[in-house]
């Protein structure tokens, strides 16, 4: 292929996320799962709480759950860096 008398040369390139190291079937992990599930499960208690009238509960909730996502989150990072050594 030329280009006004120039060579234009195509490398070809591979997928985009090859420079992360990273296998995404470690992400199945039981860990994860649970600790997804469980914070699902509270989420969609307190959503049923309040859409039945528990709104004081259901404040509760919400104001447990501001707190405990980014710990969730903080935490499950934590794991992923510290204790899956099958990532890398």
């Amino acid at each position: 292929m030329t280009y006004l008398g120039k060579k234009v040369i195509h490398k070809k390139s591979g997928p985009v996320f090859d420079f992360i190291p990273l296998k995404p079937t470690a992400m199945i992990d039981p860990v994860f799962i649970g600790i997804a599930a469980g914070i699902l499960l509270i989420a969609l208690i307190e959503k049923a709480l309040a859409d039945t009238g528990n709104v004081s509960i259901a404040a509760f909730l919400s104001a447990f759950l501001r707190i405990l996502f980014p710990i969730a989150g903080a935490a499950a990072i934590w794991f992923l860096v510290n204790d899956l050594k099958s990532l890398f």
